[in-house]
Parts: C-alpha cells; sequence; structure tokens
C-alpha cells in the first residue's frame, strides 16, 4: 500500500494540469476593427454577443508595449430584471493612440469584471470610411 503522502503530490499535478485544460478563453468579437482618424487617434469599432441589458462603458487603455497597446472596454448592467437573452452589441468609440501604436489587444469586460470578449486588431490607415462618429 503506497504511503499517503506519496500520492498527494501526484493528485496536485493532475489537479493543476486538468484546470489549464479547462480554462475558458474569452470569446472572440463577431466584428473588430480599427482605423487611424489622425496622429493621435484611432477609431476602435467592435461587436460582441452580450446580454440585453448590457450597455459599453468608455475604453480604458493600458501603457503601450513597443507597437500594441491593451484596450478595455467595459460594461455595465442596465436593469436589475432582465432576460437571459443574447444580443450583439456594437462598439463604436474613438481613442487616444499616438502614431507609433500599430495594434490593439481589445478586451470586452462583463458587469462583473469578466473577460467577455476579446481579440487583436491591426490599425488600418486612414481611408474614405474611417470616419469618427458625430457626438
Amino acid at each position: 500500500m503506497p504511503a499517503p503522502f506519496t500520492t498527494l503530490p501526484a493528485l496536485l499535478i493532475a489537479g493543476l494540469f486538468a484546470s489549464a485544460v479547462f480554462a475558458e478563453e474569452a470569446p472572440s468579437f463577431t466584428d473588430l476593427s480599427a482605423c487611424r482618424l489622425d496622429a493621435e487617434r484611432v477609431l476602435l469599432t467592435a461587436t460582441f454577443d452580450g446580454g440585453a441589458c448590457q450597455a459599453v462603458e468608455p475604453a480604458q487603455l493600458a501603457e503601450p508595449r513597443g507597437t500594441i497597446v491593451a484596450v478595455t472596454i467595459p460594461t455595465v448592467s442596465t436593469s436589475e430584471m432582465c432576460t437571459m437573452q443574447i444580443v450583439p452589441i456594437a462598439v463604436e468609440q474613438v481613442i487616444e493612440a499616438h502614431a507609433d501604436i500599430a495594434n490593439l489587444d481589445v478586451t470586452v469586460l462583463d458587469p462583473q469584471n469578466n473577460a467577455q470578449a476579446h481579440g487583436t486588431v491591426e490599425i488600418a490607415d486612414p481611408g474614405a470610411d474611417c470616419v469618427a462618429p458625430a457626438d
């Protein structure tokens, strides 16, 4: 019969591997794009699957890491009582990103601060369809 403490490390290691395998990544955006408006601003547009009573807050930017910046888009609940209906939620925000930034690492957080959608996008050059939304 094996000593009880010799199987404990093996069980702990197996548990760690199992939790890594079952860890879920946030779903991808159904649409994600970014285009440069000018040397200091980028238009970020995205669509993700969210709750019918969920609203998007202004994006928050982390400190750039080389040519990439992490963008976090928090959401809030708009009602105490809501259906469990899943709806597409559109985001269109102008963010500050100097000309050296070439990519955005975008994460949407649900109202409980869990990752709800995640993706990376290269910032496209300005084009005719890259226009800041009217205020």
